[in-house]
């Protein structure tokens, strides 16, 4: 059964990602009332006569169904099989909770259009789904074959730093999305310039456009910084180190893409790429988080006695 579970869980860490990456489809088609203004059913259709913004938001919502029953039977699976574990009594609601909604806001933009500053949060609440999901498929396969490196010690510093950048990787990707939303993404011409200046006179679309690419840029030294501690760590944390490097080239491939956007001018597939890179950066960033995190006393004490890493025993020899 563990094994079916963990096939499970990648199927729905896949269609999440799809979710996410359809989402943005119909964002830069503009297919947003593609089905017009009813949810769930399309034109008050069950199948509709498809033009081509028709197909997309109706592929979506089809995505986003069968998505919901694959993260309903993972969440039913992991919390019968795994349900003593920390992980999965957090991961569980929140995969759950934030996938509907998901929907629901999803479901509120279609039937009363909002401003672009609330249509941005459906993308947040995107990656959070996608992150929730991810991490309960990694903790599957690593509460099976061993996941006691989580327990040597590390600098509270280093496991704030991750917190923190994490958190502002999410305010990053938020402004990002309204600066979609709001339709200010060509309004800085070049890259990495803005219109020529490195300090344009910023306001309206170009402030708001600029103001995203500070941020990107911050967030980019801040994931340098990550990798510069971790490699410090690389000896006894090696799984710090390598999300790092995940993190540093899913950044860069953000900037990459978000540049391409420029000088395409819109380009569907760079817009794409731009957003499924923000889901796998944000990712690897929970990733760490997860693993900045010891296990639970309650989860060393299922562990044999023997395989209980030295640095999480105290002079007693009792788990700490």
């Amino acid at each position: 059964m563990k094994t079916s579970i963990k096939t499970l869980a990648i199927l729905a860490t896949v269609g999440m990602f799809l979710v996410l990456i359809m989402g943005a489809t119909v964002t830069n088609t503009e297919s947003e009332q593609g089905c017009g203004h009813t949810w769930p059913l399309c034109r008050g259709q069950f199948v509709p006569q498809f033009a081509v913004a028709t197909a997309i938001e109706y592929a979506h919502r089809a995505d986003a169904a069968v998505e919901t029953i694959l993260i309903l039977a993972l969440a039913m699976g992991a919390l019968y099989l795994y349900r003593q574990h920390r992980e999965v009594r957090i991961l569980v609601p929140l995969m759950v909770g934030f996938l509907f909604i998901q929907a629901g806001l999803g479901a509120w933009a279609v039937v009363y259009p909002q401003m672009a500053v609330a249509i941005a949060l459906h993308f947040g609440v995107s990656l959070i789904a996608f992150a929730s999901v991810l991490l309960t498929t990694i903790f599957l396969f690593e509460a099976e074959e061993g996941e006691e490196v989580r327990d040597r010690p590390i600098p509270t510093s280093f496991s704030r730093s991750v917190w923190g950048v994490t958190a502002f990787s999410y305010v990053v990707v938020y402004l990002g999305a309204y600066v979609r939303h709001s339709h200010a993404d060509l309004a800085c011409s070049g890259w990495p310039l803005c219109n020529g200046s490195i300090l344009p006179l910023a306001s309206g679309s170009v402030a708001t456009n600029f103001v995203h690419r500070l941020a990107a840029g911050v967030l980019a030294l801040a994931i340098v910084g990550l990798v510069l501690a971790s490699r410090r760590l690389q000896a006894t944390r090696p799984d710090l180190y390598r999300a790092s490097l995940v993190a540093l080239a899913m950044v860069a491939l953000q900037a990459l893409s978000g540049a391409v956007v420029v000088f395409t001018r819109l380009d569907l597939f760079s817009a794409l790429a731009h957003a499924a890179t923000a889901g796998l950066l944000f990712g690897s960033l929970a990733y760490l988080c997860m693993h900045v995190l010891p296990r639970s006393a309650r989860q060393l004490e299922m562990v044999p006695r023997g395989l209980v890493p030295q640095a999480a025993v105290d002079p007693a020899g009792i788990p700490r």
